[in-house]
């Protein structure tokens, strides 16, 4: 019980120490106001409006009738080719209703001609046709194909417009940015936890203390988690809470498809959120855990944050899908992972006699990770012996 009550001391203390550092203060303030910059910018800027009009149409499905409607309250800007044939270039708004609707079919036709003329057919043989494509460049395997196969047949249903400009949708679609700044937060914060002991030369007279070097170690690494939770927190509440603020809380049934476009993963986009919120904070655990045991290894807070900065310079480097496991194992690096990209990667994890989805596997890889560097930073910290000065 003293043991414990030890500790528990000990990882206060270790939290506060962050937290009290300047660095901490510093740069956990500026990433949050970069996250909310980054949202609210494009409204500020106008390179984002609000649609209230939109709420309309949702829960319709999209159909010929709808497409109708919507043609009726747009007029397409034509142009006459050398051949004669009349093509549009661009639109103009009477009804803002269906602005976001046109603007998505301008996503999936590639140009105005092809979205303002698209029918219900041509819009789920488009659905199709994109799905196929993305599944034939990832060199599934023919398990994985038959996977995919067998959920698109059970979920035959036609697309129920959801309002596809709102927080929840369009905060899974920025989420990755505070993953990435979580990521510098937490390099900044955690890179000294272990590697200040020697550049302060206070090893020896940590580790002849009577709480010894096993408490000590469990109340730093926990301090850490804390913090780096704390912080990814933060950053997750100024990127959502932005959005939410913005667009309002409506919006959770809509499909994840508006958002991302054609996808096989479908599901309600309140669910994702969910899921990459969950994700995200499982980020923020591996992310600190990687810190402190480069912390402890290289005993060099600048190491810490180079080797931090390097993974997420790496992540941003798109491999082929022909290299196979490299790719695979490629896609799982935490810095990138949360984009709307995302639901169009279909390669599965065979985990305990079932297929996973890289969104259903990757808390499980993260967490296995985090264990693997866990074990890694104890053997380490037990085995540090202090230099002679």
């Amino acid at each position: 019980m003293n043991s414990m009550k030890n500790i528990g001391t000990m990882y206060r203390y270790e939290v506060r120490k962050i937290l009290c550092r300047k660095i901490t203060f510093i740069v956990l303030a500026l990433v949050t106001l970069i996250m909310i910059a980054i949202n609210a910018g494009e409204y500020i800027i106008g390179g984002k409006s609000v649609n209230n009009e939109e709420i309309e149409i949702v829960g319709r499905t999209v159909d010929d009738s709808l497409l109708s409607e919507m043609r009726e309250a747009i007029d397409p800007k034509n142009a006459t080719l050398e051949d004669g044939e009349s093509v549009s270039i661009g639109i103009g708004v009477r009804d803002r209703t269906y602005e976001p609707l046109i603007n998505y079919l301008f996503m999936l036709g590639g140009n105005y001609d092809k979205a303002y003329n698209m029918s219900e057919e041509g819009l789920y043989k488009t659905f199709d046709e994109m799905i196929d494509t993305k599944i034939e460049e990832q060199y599934l395997t023919e398990k994985e194909k038959a996977y995919w196969e067998k959920r698109r047949e059970d979920n035959p249903d036609k697309l129920t417009y959801g309002k596809i400009q709102n927080g929840y949708g369009d905060s899974v679609t920025i989420i990755y940015v505070a993953s990435l700044l979580a990521l510098i937060a937490i390099a900044a914060t955690l890179s000294g936890v272990f590697s200040d002991e020697t550049g302060l030369k206070t090893d020896a007279l940590i580790f002849s203390s009577v709480n010894g070097k096993k408490r000590l170690m469990i109340a730093k690494f926990f301090a850490g988690i804390t913090v780096g939770v704390f912080e990814t927190a933060v950053l997750l509440l100024a990127c959502v809470g932005t959005e939410f603020a913005i667009l309002g809380m409506s919006g959770s049934e809509a499909s994840v498809q508006f958002f991302v476009g054609p996808t096989a993963m479908d599901m309600k986009v309140g669910k994702a959120l969910i899921w990459y919120v969950c994700i995200m904070l499982i980020i923020g655990i591996l992310y600190s855990v990687i810190a402190m045991c480069l912390s402890q290894v290289t005993h060099n807070s600048l190491a810490v944050v180079a080797v931090l900065m390097f993974m997420w310079l790496m992540s941003m480097v798109n491999l082929p899908d022909s290299l196979g496991v490299i790719k695979r194992i490629w896609g799982f690096l935490p810095v990138t992972f949360l984009g709307s990209w995302t639901f169009t990667d279909y390669h599965l994890v065979w985990f305990f006699g079932r297929h996973l989805t890289i969104i259903e596997a990757a808390p499980v890889i993260y967490i296995m990770i985090a264990a693997i560097l866990t074990v890694i930073t104890k053997i380490s910290y037990n085995r540090y012996q202090v230099k002679g000065r």
